[in-house]
């Protein structure tokens, strides 16, 4: 009777799996049609408001490379919460985790939002005809710079769920705070269940796929491209460096069928089995990208004590610092040479020689910036810089992570050099804990970006600015132009690709590479 009954319900299980599948393969098909016709709905509109079809591609990919950036700091900071939770799970939750998480949710909503838009916008373009693709004048490179787009939008959607909320799941508190509603935050009931079945939707999977399919087949085409075009190089390194890339296309529609019997407490779980079997640790990689801002390397000044201590010798408090990271994802959204403007403190014998060290402002990071045991030492978080967490201080090991490096001296009149130093210092300090500014736009005080620091910290200078998308911006190779002629900032030391580069041909050299 119990093996008639049971082959009764196995049968039965079969028929719903099979039913399941042609469901799921016909509705595939009629939504492909249908966003398709949505697809270049929208982009038609766009075109008669006087866009061109790159203009519209670009436009979408300077949202893409903002929502990337605010993506890693939200990753960011939900590992650092999970990991501190972690440590004893039999507490609650602190309210300052509490409002962390909370807000964090909130964000990541918008976040989700705007990325699963972009994703969406272009997926239409795999089994596009050629005759949709002249009438909108579009070529077989923007057709493919499209889907990369998309592509990345969509990696980056999984990316972050993997990681900032996936490892919520392995903690009951976690996932109760963001099962529960909160109005005050805009936030619905059983909101991770929904995503976390959404993520691992039939449907999701296989239109990724075919744009993944897409994307390879374009393989050799692309290694001429990411050459000569730095959109194709950025989209390129965040679709391989994505390990929900190496996920996403190995999992086959019939093995997600089965997950949706699971419950979704445990699709995630299996999801980091799956992989791991393939010896792909999908949330170490997750981590490691997030934190190291997708390098692919370490810098060739990492490390180099002999480097540390020659720029040591030559540092002064209020040097500008700039540098290089090829080997940093982040690095391709920067224009120019250069990718990052800092600031130099000085150690705390040198602000106390500018009477700053008393100052409300520079107490206030006393512990940080000084040594108890040497006054002279410059060892200590001493660079004032802002990075996508906010403004913050830093050692010069960890700033060395690089391929290059400058220091840049500000140039004042012997009568204004001291009051001018101590006020520039002292707006340096100010920023501190100031979160940073996604949009570019040096008119906003409340957030800054990382050359909008020199831009603040020196209002005695006049600084070059560019508009672009309507904000005006300064970009770090902005800041180095002012060293050309020596004036009003002087070019002190220039490390280039690892290497120190003699002080009679540094400028020519510095010139050289921000003119390519």
């Amino acid at each position: 009777m119990i093996k008639k009954y049971s082959k009764k319900i196995l049968i039965v299980t079969l028929l719903t799996l099979a039913a399941s599948g042609t469901y799921t393969i016909v509705k595939i098909g009629l939504h492909k049609s249908e966003r398709e016709i949505e697809c270049f709905d929208a982009l038609a509109a766009k075109l008669d408001g006087g866009m061109s079809p790159v203009a519209v591609a670009n436009e979408d990919l300077d949202e893409l490379q903002v929502l990337v950036e605010r993506s890693l700091v939200a990753r960011t900071r939900m590992l650092e919460v999970a990991n501190r939770l972690s440590l004893d799970l039999d507490k609650p939750i602190k309210s300052r985790d509490l409002l962390i998480l909370r807000e964090g949710t909130e964000g990541y909503l918008e976040i989700r939002k705007d990325l699963l838009s972009i994703a969406t916008n272009y997926e239409c373009g795999v089994e596009v005809s050629e005759e949709t693709l002249r009438k909108y004048g579009i070529d077989h490179n923007l057709q493919l710079k499209g889907l990369m787009i998309s592509l990345s939008a969509a990696l980056t959607l999984y990316d972050n769920y993997l990681l900032g909320v996936l490892l919520f799941e392995r903690d009951g508190r976690l996932r109760k705070l963001i099962n529960d509603p909160d109005m005050g935050f805009g936030l619905v009931a059983n909101l991770l269940k929904d995503m976390t079945l959404n993520a691992n939707s039939i449907e999701t999977r296989h239109r990724i796929r075919k744009v993944i399919t897409f994307f390879e087949a374009s393989s050799e085409e692309l290694k001429s491209l990411v050459q000569k075009d730095v959109d194709f190089a950025y989209l390129n390194q965040l679709i391989q460096l994505s390990p929900s890339y190496n996920y996403v296309k190995k999992i086959r529609i019939k093995e997600i069928a089965s997950k949706k019997f699971v419950a979704f407490e445990r699709i995630s779980a299996d999801m980091i089995a799956e992989s791991s079997k393939d010896g792909f640790d999908m949330v170490s990689g997750l981590f490691g990208n997030t934190m190291g801002l997708f390098e692919t390397r370490k810098g060739k000044l990492y490390g180099n004590e002999m480097a540390k201590q020659n720029i040591i010798k030559n540092l002064q408090p209020l040097d500008i610092l700039l540098e290089k990271t090829p080997f940093r994802l982040t690095d391709k959204l920067i224009p120019g040479h250069f990718g990052h403007v800092a600031i130099w403190t000085g150690s705390k014998a040198e602000l106390i020689d500018l009477e700053l060290w008393e100052h409300p402002y520079v107490q206030k990071y006393a512990d940080k910036i000084s040594s108890k045991v040497d006054v002279n030492s410059k060892n200590e978080h001493q660079i004032v810089e802002a990075l996508r967490s906010g403004v913050q201080l830093s050692t010069l090991d960890e700033f060395m992570n690089i391929d290059d490096f400058v220091i840049l001296r500000p140039v004042f009149k012997d009568e204004n050099n001291r009051p001018l130093s101590k006020e520039a210092l002292i707006m340096a300090f100010r920023q501190l804990g100031k979160k940073y500014d996604f949009n570019f736009d040096v008119n906003t005080t409340d957030k800054i970006v990382c050359s909008e620091l020199a831009y603040v910290s020196f209002p005695s200078i006049d600084w070059p600015t560019e508009k672009t998308l309507g904000r005006h911006n300064i970009s770090p190779d902005n800041v180095a132009k002012l060293a050309w002629n020596n004036l009003p900032l002087e070019l002190i030391m220039f490390y280039h690709d690892g290497k120190l580069v003699p002080e009679k041909n540094q400028l020519a050299k510095m010139k050289e590479l921000m003119s390519n």
